[in-house]
């Protein structure tokens, strides 16, 4: 079979694949359903490295993580972030949720053999009759899932861009994916934070960086203090790291131990995370500034805990407070960067 390719013109992608020097290995047959109908798509599986947007650069920064089902902490050496894991996307529950009601009326009324009096569904074996209509709602229910994935798709990549750009060295710990799925369901089911790991995993390692995990069961970083080496179990609720005169939003904290991490020995080295504490205070304090900043007259996630600094009434360390030479980086970086100031 001969089919006639759609090559797009000044399309820097498409050029840089059908180069002489990619090999075509094998091609494939995918089918996408979009809007109720099926659409194939023939793909090319090329030798070689995929193509790098010049745009997209590679920094070489070490960088520490915090990934929970709704928010993220970045920390590397020069600038910190926290914001809502995927914060533009906006998924359309009550929509769904009502598709879902309208295919519960119409199966019952397509199939009341299979159904109880009181409106349950009978035991045993069973064949079910799909009306036109029920077909049409299922496609319309499918259609919404499936521009939130796409929507999410490019919401990782960009997060994963911005990640990249600080640096490929990273460092994380293992996601309890199946403790999320049963506690945190909807927003795993949402935000797809193993989906965003593995992404991240395979660009850092293509780029020539490290990617390293470790467990959370040796290293507890959200409940351990490097000043004292005490650890002391928080519940969720707590969101601040309140101990030996330190006083920091605690995915930041964590974020910040992960970079402190051995990889070698899955542990702590709380040496080396005193030594690196004075210098990356006062960016974990200005990542704090900024999100307050944005969060004026918006809904935050509870998850940043910013209620408290309200009732507590302690100022956050202002930017003026840093060290002259990382005061500069991390003011050019917030002026270079405006699209950060609208992430909650």
């Amino acid at each position: 079979m001969e089919i006639a390719c759609i090559i797009e013109e000044n399309n820097k992608i498409i050029e840089y694949g059908l180069k002489p020097e990619h090999r075509i290995k094998y091609c494939r047959i995918v089918r996408r359903k979009i809007n109720s109908r099926n659409r194939f798509y023939l793909q090319l599986i090329l030798e070689g490295k995929p193509y790098q947007n010049p745009d997209n650069k590679i920094g070489f920064e070490e960088i520490g993580l915090d990934v929970g089902p709704s928010t993220i902490a970045i920390v590397g050496d020069t600038k910190a972030e926290l914001k809502q894991f995927c914060s533009d996307l906006v998924p359309k529950q009550k929509e769904k949720r009502k598709l879902q009601r309208k295919m519960d009326r119409q199966r019952q009324a397509n199939n009341p053999q299979n159904f109880n009096t009181n409106g349950t569904i009978k035991k045993g074996k069973k064949k079910w009759k799909k009306s036109n209509h029920y077909k049409k709602t299922s496609s319309n229910a499918a259609e919404l899932d499936r521009k939130l994935a796409a929507h999410r798709k490019s919401l990782h990549g960009k997060d994963i861009n911005e990640i990249m750009a600080m640096g490929t060295r990273i460092k994380t710990e293992k996601i309890p994916y199946k403790s999320w799925q049963k506690n945190f369901g909807k927003s795993v089911m949402v935000r797809a934070p193993s989906m965003f790991i593995s992404g991240l995993k395979r660009k850092a390692e293509n780029a020539g960086g490290s990617f390293n995990d470790f467990p959370t069961h040796t290293t507890k970083l959200s409940q351990v203090c490097h000043i004292c080496g005490n650890t002391v179990k928080k519940p969720l609720s707590h969101r601040w790291h309140i101990c030996c005169g330190i006083e920091m939003q605690r995915d930041l904290y964590s974020a910040f131990l992960s970079k402190c991490v051995n990889v070698n020995t899955g542990s702590l080295d709380i040496a080396r995370a005193r030594m690196l504490w004075p210098g990356l205070e006062p960016v974990l304090s200005a990542a704090i500034s900024r999100v307050i900043q944005s969060a004026n007259g918006w809904n935050c996630p509870a998850s940043f805990g910013l209620e408290y600094r309200r009732q507590s009434g302690s100022p956050v360390k202002p930017e003026a407070t840093v060290t002259e030479a990382v005061d500069a980086v991390i003011r050019d970086q917030i002026y270079e960067d405006e699209s950060h100031r609208e992430v909650i």
